[in-house]
């Protein structure tokens, strides 16, 4: 219940953040991005994760409404058959690269409830300096990380 909650006031609030025109065109811009990623991964990872990582910086807004636009235009792309976290995490990635931060994608897996006999789950994160980027701790502790990009 909390994480709807969370994702309606980030819906919300990126959406106010939007009206503005500048931000408006990048919001369409990431939708755009987010809807054309599962087209984008199907190629071998290593080629379409470096297809990810903007050429360039310049971006310039400023990295928190960057990271906030980047959340809701995921959360809006409910068709995709993406999950929202790699979403999430690709979107983050590649437009706050363009803003000039960092950030590192993150792949891991653990076993269902810790144990071994059971499914295995996977979770995309970003990371800023080898720490987890607004991630809260419940949806990446527990991980193994399989990849780090770049490493």
């Amino acid at each position: 219940m909390l994480t709807r909650l969370r994702h309606a006031g980030l819906g919300g609030l990126a959406l106010g953040v939007s009206l503005v025109p500048d931000r408006r065109r990048l919001f369409a811009t990431m939708r755009r991005y987010v809807r054309d990623l599962p087209q984008a991964l199907a190629g071998p990872l290593p080629a379409a994760l470096a297809a990810q990582t903007p050429a360039q910086t310049g971006l310039a807004l400023p990295p928190g409404q960057v990271r906030l636009l980047a959340d809701a235009a995921a959360l809006f792309e409910r068709r995709s058959p993406l999950g929202l976290c790699l979403r999430r995490s690709l979107v983050r990635y590649h437009f706050m690269r363009q803003a000039g931060v960092p950030l590192v994608l993150n792949f891991g897996a653990r076993f269902v409830a810790g144990a071994p006999d059971r499914d295995i789950t996977g979770h995309a994160w970003v990371t800023l300096d080898g720490a987890p980027y607004f991630e809260d701790g419940e949806n990446y502790k527990g991980f193994v990380v399989m990849l780090k990009y770049p490493d």
